[in-house]
């Protein structure tokens, strides 16, 4: 039903909603004026000024007060903890209570303010905050967020109050080295506190290397350790280490964690203390490059290895070529060899690949070509090497190229032979061709 008339006008003085409307207001046709609600915010609040207990009335830029030292004022604990008020310079408050925040309630925000405290706050406020987190240093060393206080403290800290630290670490260097957060204040000791204090906490990490190397945390004070200058007579580490883990080197490099303690140990000790390391790793190599960590370190001795170890890896890759270069982690080696070692190098490889057998006719590289692994070193031959080098291997490709298309992964060599420019095509056009593998650290694709 449609409605028809006039609508009439609507009047305030009739508006069924009057009855409704608070006291306090009225509606007029010049606006709604709402009557204000609670108090006016004073200028002479506590909140939003910090005077003198003599002080009154407003600092304004003329006044007497403002001509005043601004006044240390302290904040009672008993109050909800305003953050940004006590960042200003002059605000003081109880710092052990905001420490026991961060202990007993990992409270994240309690850590970041007394770490923005420590940067701009006085020396002597700086002095009072560190020895609130001194005297609860080992509760903080192991806590999620107090871990990153007392490494702050190792920079702004007095030389008493470092030794204070360092008294707290003496006898727990082994337990906090194990631990998720007390491993980083270990390692930032280790950078911080005198000589003596270093060598008691060696002393005590040497008690039990067989564990603490492949630990997930205490590898890495591993990794700082091997990376120490001393000033002075230096500890025997390696003395030590190459005695408890005699026969267990290739373990060693075999494990997650281990393989980055070995790659250090190549990179920092001095040649007689790596030697022992070295060589078992040599020995085992075999075992080692299809660790799906262990590769690593036989890439650097590939790659940085003494001229005698790197020829010795070097000639071991090249003897087992063929299965090295369709293993999932090994074909790592391969291609680290590849890169590294030069015409030389590819010149053994393609000749070791390219050698057939009488009951075979079909060359390993044929294989090596179609592999889920191994195909990626043969587009790197043709995309990389010299004209020579790539026609070489374009002329035995050919020869198979009814098995390779026939192939996933052969069919990607394949297009190269028959049209070189493929493998240089931009991404949108998809992975075929492009030698490019998601190697990571740990060498996943």
């Amino acid at each position: 039903m449609r409605f028809a008339g006039r609508r009439s006008p609507f009047n305030v003085n009739t508006s069924p909603f009057r009855a409704f409307e608070p006291s306090g207001t009225s509606i007029s046709t010049g606006g709604y004026t709402p009557s204000p609600i609670g108090t006016p915010l004073s200028p002479l609040a506590t909140d939003f000024a910090i005077t003198s207990p003599t002080s009154s009335g407003w600092n304004g830029p003329g006044s007497p007060s403002s001509m005043n030292p601004p006044q240390q004022t302290y904040v009672s604990t008993s109050e909800p903890l305003n953050y940004r008020r006590l960042l200003e310079r002059s605000v003081n408050c109880n710092w052990k209570y905001i420490v026991d925040k961060i202990v007993c309630n990992n409270d994240q925000q309690a850590s970041i303010f007394l770490q923005q405290k420590l940067k701009i706050g006085t020396p002597e406020q700086r002095h009072a905050i560190v020895d609130a987190i001194v005297a609860q240093a080992y509760p903080l060393m192991v806590n999620r967020f107090g871990n990153f206080l007392v490494q702050r403290c190792f920079e702004h800290g007095t030389r008493e109050q470092i030794e204070g630290i360092a008294n707290a670490i003496r006898g727990n260097t082994l337990t906090l080295s194990m631990d998720a957060f007390g491993c980083h204040v270990i390692q930032k000791a280790f950078d911080c506190v005198d000589e003596d204090f270093k060598r008691i906490m060696v002393n005590e990490l040497l008690r039990r290397i067989p564990e603490t190397v492949v630990h997930r945390y205490a590898c890495h004070v591993w990794q700082k350790l091997f990376e120490l200058r001393w000033n002075r007579d230096p500890p025997q580490i390696m003395k030590y280490v190459n005695e408890a883990l005699h026969g267990m080197w290739h373990e060693v490099a075999l494990g997650e964690t281990g393989s980055l303690v070995v790659q250090n140990i190549f990179e920092n000790c001095l040649e007689e203390d790596k030697r022992p390391c070295v060589n078992e790793v040599l020995i085992n190599i075999d075992l080692i490059a299809h660790g799906q960590f262990g590769n690593w370190c036989i890439q650097h001795i590939c790659e940085h290895g003494a001229p005698l170890d790197r020829s010795r890896a070097l000639d071991t890759v090249i003897k087992n070529a063929p299965e090295y270069s369709m293993d999932q982690y090994a074909s790592k080696v391969v291609e680290k060899c590849l890169k590294v070692g030069g015409p030389e190098f590819l010149d053994r490889y393609l000749d070791r690949v390219c050698e057939g057998r009488p009951d075979r006719p079909r060359i390993p590289l044929i294989d090596i070509a179609s592999d889920q692994y191994g195909n990626y070193l043969v587009q790197w031959i043709l995309q990389h090497a010299s004209p020579t080098h790539r026609e070489q291997v374009a002329s035995h490709i050919r020869k198979h190229m009814v098995s390779l298309r026939g192939s996933k992964f052969g069919s990607r060599v394949g297009m190269l032979c028959c049209n070189p420019s493929y493998g240089r095509s931009t991404p949108q056009h998809g992975n075929i061709g492009n030698t490019t593998r998601f190697n990571n650290r740990w060498g996943f694709r």
